[in-house]
């Protein structure tokens, strides 16, 4: 109370502090007038202000009474601030003695507060003196119990170990397995005391004890396959069997892998090398006589062994690694003259065992395998257990002991779960390189079999006209392309059997070099291409370009189905990107054999071509050469066969090869001609002609009516039409300028090429008399005095028009044309093209 009753006498004085500082502001509000002075405006200017107060010399009459206002305004200011000041002094003596009164408050309530805190700390300390003896009797009661408690404990260990000792002895080993739980139960206890050299004593004893007791247990399982099996008493096994799990897993896998051991001591001897049914040849008699043993144990000792041990696998899973070290041993010292079928053999009745091994031994709950034994029995179970022994102080035997490290038994058979699938054939993976030699082998024999001369038959579909994809697919194709591919195809399916990693990847480098030397053998069908193919030659290579396709066209398929087979670390790497390459070159060389066949039959054609006197040929243009008869003829004749052994599709790009071949054969022959005189250019021109129509009607004719596609056409036109444009130079009569004649051309003739090829064609021309004709520029220009350059430009073109048929002059009149229009700019003018009459177009 008398804290609060001073906390309330602080409270007021600052309270009344707060309310002199109020009235303190009260005082310096001036002024009680609703519109703002002017005189306080942030903005004030005396000189507005004053001229707004006497805006003329009339207002100055006012100024007296003005001046009076302002200073009583002045005076009552300076009254208000001596009134603040004077209650500000007052007011500050007042609050500087109520914040005197409430310091000297809060120092007595301060020490009020230490007076109580120290009484406190008295009464705290008066407790834990009372308390202090309750715990001391606490502590030693706990110890006392616990004390107790270990040296029941320690009893009954003694006492157990006794009883085991003798029970042992006794070979009462269902009554022996109780107590191994009770005994390692009690042991568990003594363990953080084995510093104490009597705790140390008893536990060495209890290991002995135990010790002679796993010894003995496995002498007894020793004998179940020999001769003394019958001293064993009957129904031993499952007895024995409770005091094996009470020992743990590691002795039961101890049990289990010393009777296995010796149930494979007789396989050892029979097909160990080097005996004489070790070799490979008698691999499947092993998995035979496991098999055999399999029924014996079943039927001699399967009721000695529970069902949870597992006992039929474990001698499958060490019958797995015997074998697999005598495979080792046999393949590391005779891999190199041992069959390789017969090797793959074994390895697939090897993989064939293993996955039925799986099947047959898939444990999928480990904890079901343990025998139904619970480690983690509860408290009351195992002291109703020690009660049944016999043993004394049952009560504290169930109690908690620290666990001990160390796995339960459904971990440990969870560890050991059985992997059967590999445990055998993962040992031919070294060896495996000597059956993709094999294989290569076998595959290149088949490729030799198939291409040999006779053997490789042509096959395809005649009727494949009437399908509708059927442009598109090969015609023909060798016997010996589909041969290759399902032999490559069995080799891959024989080799997924048993490998998809590096032996899978191993056999497609020899797939590749399979494919690589079939491109080869079908590069030589091809020969040197340079003689005329007769029919079976024709056939022979339209086959080489329908294979080349086919196979182009298969091996991205038998990529596909090798990528979805091998494993996917190498995916990325079975790619036939080179052996296609190969392929596509195979069917261009086939396409260039076939084009240079035509292009050898016209060469008799050509020679006469050549032959003719082109610089004195002045006949009247009339029928055609005789040398365009003959390479219509050779072009129909060699057309049919091609045609008929390719597909639509190939025979429409040997026909775009060999007309760029023609073209580019025929203006170089023209060139061979020599001298041409202007009716014999005009001769030219008009088998030019004739050519053209022949390109665009042979392929048609050959293939039956089936229409070439417009680009086709549109090729021969435009480039013939070049062969054309230079014949109609040729026979133009008179002067023929060079700038007309590369504008002709297509080019604008400043190119050292495109002057070249102007000088050479111009080069042919042929005067009337057989001599060479005259240009602008040349040395005889003293005959074209007259004429200035300019007119003498107007003059050619002009002449070429007259030359030219009507499509002809509206393609010169283009050109001519648009050099008018250009040079007139630079104020040339042309008389020969303005003053030309309309009427003279017509030739």
């Amino acid at each position: 109370s008398y804290c609060g009753s001073r906390c309330k006498k602080v409270k007021g004085h600052l309270e009344g502090a707060r309310v002199m500082d109020e009235d303190l502001d009260d005082d310096f509000v001036l002024g009680t007038s609703e519109e703002p002075d002017p005189l306080d405006a942030e903005d004030f200017n005396p000189v507005d202000y004053i001229n707004r107060q006497f805006p003329n010399e009339e207002a100055l009459k006012n100024l007296d009474s003005f001046v009076d206002k302002l200073k009583g305004q002045q005076r009552q200011i300076d009254e208000d601030i001596r009134h603040a000041i004077r209650r500000q002094a007052v007011q500050g003596r007042r609050a500087r003695a109520d914040l005197d009164e409430a310091k000297a408050a809060v120092g007595e309530l301060f020490e009020r507060i230490k007076a109580i805190r120290a009484k406190a700390e008295q009464s705290e300390d008066l407790v834990s003196d009372v308390c202090r003896d309750i715990k001391s009797l606490d502590i030693a009661k706990r110890n006392l119990t616990l004390t107790v408690t270990a040296l029941k404990r320690l009893v009954m260990l003694v006492t157990a170990l006794e009883k085991l000792r003798a029970l042992a002895s006794e070979r009462r080993y269902e009554e022996a397995a109780g107590l191994v739980d009770a005994v390692e139960k009690l042991a568990g206890h003594f363990r953080e005391l084995s510093h104490v050299s009597r705790v140390a004593d008893l536990l060495e004893r209890k290991a002995g004890v135990v010790g002679d007791l796993r010894q003995q247990l496995l002498d007894d399982y020793s004998r179940i396959l020999g001769s003394a099996a019958s001293e064993l008493p009957s129904g031993w096994g499952s007895a024995a069997a409770q005091c094996v799990d009470a020992l743990g897993p590691s002795m039961q896998r101890e049990v289990v892998t010393q009777f296995c051991l010796a149930v494979l001591e007789d396989y050892k001897s029979i097909f160990q090398p080097p005996q004489p049914f070790s070799n490979l040849d008698h691999a499947e008699r092993r998995f035979y006589w496991l098999k055999r043993q399999e029924k014996e144990y079943q039927s001699k000792h399967a009721s000695n062994f529970p069902d949870a041990w597992r006992v039929p696998c474990s001698i499958c899973m060490h019958f797995c690694h015997v074998t697999r070290q005598h495979l080792v041993e046999i393949l590391s010292t005779s891999h190199h003259t041992v069959d390789p079928e017969l090797m793959i053999r074994v390895l697939g009745k090897s993989i064939e065992f293993e996955n039925e091994l799986a099947r047959k031994y898939n444990f999928e709950d480990p904890s079901a395998a343990a025998g139904g034994r619970n480690d983690g029995a509860t408290d009351d179970s195992s002291g109703a257990r020690a009660a049944k022994l016999g043993l004394k102080y049952p009560d504290v035997l169930g109690k908690s002991a620290k666990k001990t490290a160390g796995p339960s038994a459904a971990e440990n058979l969870d560890d050991f779960a059985p992997r059967f699938r590999g445990i055998i054939s993962e040992c031919f993976d070294a060896y495996l390189s000597t059956w993709v030699q094999h294989e290569e082998k076998q595959l290149l024999e088949v490729l030799d079999r198939s291409t040999a001369a006779g053997t490789d038959k042509i096959v395809g579909n005649a009727e494949a006209e009437d399908e509708e994809d059927a442009g598109f697919e090969p015609r023909y194709i060798y016997s010996s392309a589909p041969t290759l591919f399902a032999s490559m195809k069995g080799s891959m399916s024989k080799c997924a059997d048993f490998s998809t990693h590096n032996t899978m990847f191993d056999i497609f480098q020899s797939f590749r070099k399979v494919v690589s030397r079939y491109c080869e053998r079908l590069e030589r069908v091809l020969g040197s291409g340079s003689a005329v193919l007769d029919i079976a030659g024709v056939e022979a290579v339209c086959c080489v370009y329908g294979t080349a396709d086919y196979c182009l066209e298969t091996l991205p398929q038998f990529c596909e189905l090798l990528q979805r087979v091998i494993s996917s670390e190498f995916c990325e790497r079975v790619t036939f990107e080179n052996e296609q390459e190969l392929l596509r070159n195979l069917m261009n060389n086939a396409n260039k054999t076939l084009v240079q066949s035509v292009n050898c039959s016209l060469e008799e054609a050509f020679f006469k071509m050549k032959s003719n006197k082109w610089a004195t040929f002045y006949q009247d243009v009339g029928d055609h050469s005789a040398y365009v008869s003959d390479i219509t003829d050779s072009l129909s004749k060699r057309f049919e066969p091609v045609a008929r052994y390719l597909s639509k599709i190939h025979f429409r790009a040997f026909c775009d090869k060999f007309v760029q071949a023609f073209v580019e054969r025929f203006i170089e022959e023209i060139y061979k001609c020599g001298k041409i005189s202007e009716q014999g250019a005009q001769q030219l021109l008009l088998d030019t002609s004739l050519l053209k129509t022949t390109l665009l009607e042979a392929p048609v004719i050959a293939g039956k009516g089936q229409q070439m596609p417009t680009a086709y056409s549109n090729y021969v036109l435009r480039e013939m039409g070049r062969a054309e444009t230079k014949l109609k130079v040729l026979s133009s009569p008179g002067v023929v300028d060079a700038a007309a004649v590369g504008m002709l051309l297509g080019s604008d003739g400043a190119s050292p090429e495109a002057q070249a090829e102007i000088e050479r064609l111009l080069a042919l021309r042929a005067a009337n008399d057989g001599e060479p004709g005259n240009l602008i520029g040349s040395p005889r220009e003293d005959e074209y005095a007259g004429n200035s350059g300019m007119g003498a430009l107007g003059s050619t073109m002009m002449n070429l028009s007259d030359a030219f048929n009507p499509q002809g002059m509206k393609d010169i009149k283009k050109v001519s044309g648009a050099v008018s229009k250009k040079l007139e700019k630079f104020g040339f003018n042309l008389p020969g093209i303005k003053n030309k009459p309309s009427g003279s177009n017509a030739p």
